[in-house]
């Protein structure tokens, strides 16, 4: 079995190593070594990368206690120099020590067990058994992490054997084994851990809790911790700069800016569909009057081109809401739609009349006896389509 430098130092940035083992898998080979300081996929960390012989190290497994590295190819000789990526393995170190500082508070002040922890590539979450976490109480764990932070509290990794651990207080149970490795937070946590970790507080960086949700009957907290947290709040400190330099508020007045823009422009559409509404009944009644009658019903029937789709059936229903009425109308663009409706008073069939004209001139459709719609009709045969309507319109309010 390999010998886990980074168990000892997770500040291990670079080894000579012997080849021990070697086999083909899917990406190439995988080599396995008689010490390495990359830390294998495990415990919600993902794995280290680097080089080895000088090849990109692709993955890192863990299969029967033995640590696995994944190369492109086999190495050429059996003594390997390796170099992980110092700046993963940071982050990684960054985050996972995040983490134990905030279970730890998130335990003391709400007594709240944690359940599992997910190290993304983006983003960090920690699920808590607690059903939800009020802002207030959120508010209070982001302070209290980040007080402990600045506290730069030592941060100690060591093994224990099995017979000195029921003396040490743990905040989780560690799984059975000859030796158990515990990471301890001095003052505030220790937990049974393999995964890297800082040597103080202070180089956790800043904890921020981006956003809590509620999650198979607990509660997923989402955060981030030093670089990222960083580079999190560069950007966000970006967009509200440019905010409030577009809408000339200073940044603290950009989301009430940003709010009474919102209202306004809800305002303004709220009147935009108003004024929409009366013109289709100004246009609706333009149109009735002008229509071809069909003994005592007012029979209106057009295509109307350059004119959205939903505009022209809001059209058809306002000339459908007037006793004695049938809108015949047809959309052309981008595609033909047919709009066929009638007031509750005429006696006609508009779904029948629909069918019977695409069948007659290609498309389909369908709809209920006083309205229906359809189309897939080629545009050349919607003024045939309205004409053929009309006239089998005519022979139904004649029986």
């Amino acid at each position: 079995m390999a010998v886990r430098l980074y168990l000892e130092d997770s500040f291990c940035r670079s080894f000579e190593g012997r080849i021990e083992a070697s086999r083909r898998c899917d990406e190439g080979w995988e080599v396995a070594l008689d010490r390495t300081c990359f830390y294998p996929t495990g415990g919600g960390q993902p794995a280290d990368r680097g080089t080895l012989g000088g090849m990109s190290v692709l993955d890192v497994r863990e299969e029967g206690g033995q640590v696995w590295h994944v190369l492109r190819e086999m190495p050429a000789g059996p003594a390997l120099h390796g170099e992980i990526d110092w700046a993963r393995r940071f982050d990684h170190m960054q985050q996972h020590s995040g983490q134990h500082l905030l279970s730890a508070v998130a335990l003391e002040q709400m007594g709240a067990n944690t359940l599992s922890f997910h190290l993304g590539e983006e983003v960090v979450t920690i699920d808590l058994d607690v059903p939800e976490i009020a802002a207030d109480a959120a508010l209070a764990l982001e302070n209290e992490a980040n007080r402990l932070v600045f506290s730069d509290l030592p941060v100690r990794a060591y093994f224990v054997a099995p017979g000195d651990v029921a003396g040490l207080n743990l905040r989780k149970l560690p799984t059975k084994g000859e030796q158990t490795r515990i990471v301890e937070i001095v003052g505030v946590d220790r937990s049974p851990c393999g995964g890297t970790h800082v040597s103080a507080t202070g180089q956790i960086g800043l904890i921020k809790l981006r956003r809590t949700e509620r999650y198979k009957g607990g509660t997923r907290v989402e955060f981030l911790c030093g670089w990222r947290a960083l580079r999190d709040y560069q950007w966000k400190h970006q967009a509200i700069a440019a905010l409030a330099r577009d809408l000339s508020v200073a940044d603290r007045e950009a989301e009430a800016a940003v709010r009474r823009a919102l209202a306004g422009e809800r305002e303004a559409e709220r009147q935009v569909e108003q004024l929409r509404s009366q013109l289709v009944a100004y246009e609706a009644a333009a149109m009735r009057a002008a229509a071809v009658r069909i003994g005592d019903t007012a029979v209106i029937a057009q295509a109307l081109s350059g004119r959205p789709a939903a505009e022209v059936k809001q059209l058809a229903s306002a000339l459908a809401a007037q006793p004695g009425t049938v809108a015949l109308l047809a959309a052309t663009a981008p595609a033909v739609r047919l709009f066929f409706m009638r007031s509750p008073d005429v006696p006609a069939d508009m779904r029948g009349l629909l069918h019977s004209v695409t069948q007659a001139c290609g498309g389909g459709g369908g709809g209920r006896p006083e309205t229906a719609e359809g189309g897939g009709l080629p545009e050349a045969s919607v003024a045939r389509a309205l004409a053929l309507a009309v006239a089998q319109l005519q022979a139904q309010l004649a029986r």
